[in-house]
């Protein structure tokens, strides 16, 4: 059987673009008089998505429309949509759910939205439902972060690339928002699909949030993966005393036994790249109590004491002051349990914290004479698929993911 939306090659840009004088690619009004649920923000025309209305004409209504765009990876995306109980009159104070890697889309990509964790979607299986209540004029806005660092697609050459050109394999997700007791040809809704990029056209290498400003000191920042306040904590008060003002501490949560590319951009003087020389990293720093276990190629890094340290990784940088290290996990046991979300705070950890934390060196430059991102990783118990089964009445699906949820009108059989 044919997938209903698998071929919506989608993508949809995170960082707000202001479009202002551009027609919508899609209609504001239902045609139909059918309930609708619009995507309003971010606005999205011919000049930054494509329309793929096409691909699912046939399973929806004629008032429906499917597009693609695309955003870079780990991207946070704010999706206001407008409900309406007939193409015209605001739907105020309802439930709406959106559905994250809808059903037969072939999504892939992973998010996070919330203490919810969105995985792969499998035929009729979505990787997640949000559901939020519009307000008196209707409106309702959900918050979705990618979390992919591999399998990216190249950079677009637009964002109106067509899907066609995308190299070297699509990763996407595709958006469905769902109106109450509808089915897909009672209400007109708009289907958007994020193709997940290494970075966007004419986009600089991004950084992450709240990194001070140049100091004038050399610097070695991490780009990749972002962390942002979606999915990680500010911790630099903890260290402010000992490093530069520049300098920056977070800390984030790895599952155990997984692994993770740390990429830096590196500088002679925070703008400067720092070309072709050698930089290292120090797995488990020192005085960090940094007790979790890893590889890096031949190195082996383990527990670290005092002012000891686990392992230090060389590199050389780029031309462009750019250097990448891969590390494994391999602890398998005192992990802590999964976390409620990406950005849960260290007082909630259970059974006891489990982590290593990755220092940046530039040789020659103490702690106080480089401004460096200081990343500590939380090693907890994968988060595994599982299946729940949901009732209406009757009738019953199956649903799988990644904490999986029932999809609107139905309840969790106990």
């Amino acid at each position: 059987m044919k997938a209903r939306i698998s071929k919506i090659a989608s993508a949809g840009t995170a960082i707000a673009i202001a479009l202002f004088g551009l027609t919508a690619i899609v209609p504001s009004t239902s045609a139909a008089g059918l309930p609708s649920v619009r995507l309003i923000s971010p606005a999205y025309t011919a000049a930054n998505s494509v329309d793929s209305t096409g691909d699912i004409a046939q399973y929806y209504s004629p008032g429906t429309k499917a597009f693609y765009t695309y955003i870079a990876a780990g991207s946070t995306l704010t999706l206001k949509y407008h409900a309406t109980t007939d193409g015209t009159t605001a739907a105020a104070n309802i439930e709406i759910a959106l559905q994250v890697n809808a059903p037969w889309s072939g999504s892939k990509a992973n998010w996070i939205s919330g203490s919810t964790i969105v995985g792969p979607q499998t035929d009729g299986n979505f990787g997640a439902e949000l559901k939020g209540t519009t307000n008196a004029s209707g409106d309702v806005t959900f918050v979705i972060t990618n979390t992919d660092t591999k399998s990216l697609e190249n950079t677009p050459t637009a964002l109106n690339q067509d899907r066609a050109a995308i190299k070297p394999a699509r990763l996407y997700g595709t958006m469905k928002p769902i109106y109450p007791g509808k089915g897909d040809k009672e209400s007109d809704t708009d289907l958007v699909t994020f193709d997940v990029a290494s970075s966007l056209p004419g986009a600089s290498t991004p950084t992450p949030v709240e990194t001070p400003k140049s100091s004038g000191l050399p610097s070695m920042r991490l780009v990749s993966p972002v962390y942002t306040k979606a999915n990680s904590v500010d911790s630099t008060s903890d260290i402010a005393q000992y490093y530069s003002a520049g300098t920056k501490a977070f800390y984030a949560y790895q599952a155990a036994g997984s692994t993770i590319t740390l990429k830096y951009v590196v500088t002679t003087d925070g703008k400067t790249p720092y070309a072709n020389k050698e930089v290292s990293i120090l797995i488990n720093a020192p005085w960090s109590g940094s007790m979790a276990n890893w590889v890096s190629g031949s190195k082996v890094a383990g527990p670290q004491s005092n002012d000891g340290f686990g392992a230090e990784i060389k590199r050389k940088t780029n031309a462009k002051g750019e250097v990448s290290f891969t590390l494994k996990n391999t602890d398998t046991k005192n992990l802590e349990n999964a976390p409620t979300a990406y950005n849960q705070d260290r007082g909630a950890i259970k059974p006891a914290p489990l982590y290593g934390t990755i220092k940046p060196i530039i040789p020659g430059f103490g702690d106080k004479e480089a401004d460096t991102d200081l990343l500590t990783l939380n090693i907890h118990t994968p988060i595994v698929k599982t299946t729940i089964k949901c009732m209406k009445g009757t009738a019953s699906k199956t649903v799988t993911g990644l904490l999986p949820a029932c999809p609107a009108g139905y309840t969790i059989k106990k």
